[in-house]
């Protein structure tokens, strides 16, 4: 069936799956970008282009596509294109972790674009506590049956698609965490590990402190860059895991 354009035009192929895309957002308020993909049986990165380039239009909300004038905060344009940066380095790096796995732990997952990879990789069948603070992981999270959810409250940060609290001092102090899994922006040899924002680090370095293992994931495209926000040696890491797998003395 061809779709035509309201002047009578045929609609090439990208027009024809932005107008479905439209009609699915309109139906459902919000769909998911997987759901989408499935639903045009297209990549989630070709949604992603075809939502990028039409943002008058469209508009990510975490993992979900909202009509631009829903009025809803939405994560800025930057963190959703940069989860399509170094993806299969992100994701490697993520099943390195996998083995390491075991049932009835609980984890600290860090925010950014890397871990999303590593909730989208445990077996569905496994039972663990996750701890999160970023709208992106915990939208991961609440697709997997067996684990249940700890959402850190706080202020909602677009740049980060994270929530800090007002309040950090107390902020994991009921928690016994067995493994952290930490993310950064940037990773040097002497200036140590970095994130774009303080907020960040802070909650970071909370959680390594209340937990029995520290595991740094980062793709090694990070290594050489230095941002603002100092949060850890490298020599703080029990594990460093990149595409290329683990090491356990960083």
């Amino acid at each position: 069936m061809q779709i035509e354009h309201p002047r009578g035009r045929a609609l090439s192929r990208k027009e024809a799956r932005l107008q479905q895309l439209r009609d699915a957002v309109a139906k459902h308020k919000c769909l998911h970008v997987r759901d989408a993909a499935e639903l045009l049986d297209v990549s989630e990165m070709t949604i992603r282009r075809d939502v990028y380039e039409n943002a008058e239009i469209l508009q990510f909300l975490g993992g979900h596509i909202v009509f631009a004038d829903a009025g809803l905060h939405r994560p800025p344009y930057d963190l959703a294109h940069a989860a399509e940066l170094n993806e299969p380095a992100k994701r490697a790096a993520c099943a390195a972790c996998v083995p390491h796995l075991k049932s009835e732990e609980t984890l600290f997952v860090d925010c950014g674009t890397t871990l999303p990879h590593l909730i989208n990789l445990i077996p569905n069948d496994m039972e663990l506590t996750i701890i999160c603070y970023a709208l992106n992981i915990a939208d991961m999270v609440v697709r997997k049956p067996k684990i249940k959810l700890v959402m850190l409250g706080g202020v909602y940060h677009a740049p980060t698609a994270s929530f800090y609290p007002a309040e950090e001092d107390h902020l994991l102090g009921s928690f016994a965490i067995n493994r952290a899994y930490i993310s950064a922006a940037g990773v040097d040899r002497q200036l140590g590990v970095t994130c774009t924002t303080f907020r960040e680090a802070a909650l970071k370095r909370a959680a390594m402190a209340r937990s029995q293992e520290k595991v740094l994931v980062v793709d090694k495209s990070k290594f050489g860059q230095v941002k603002a926000a100092a949060f850890a040696h490298l020599t703080d890491f029990d594990m460093l895991v990149t595409e290329e797998g683990c090491s356990f003395q960083p």
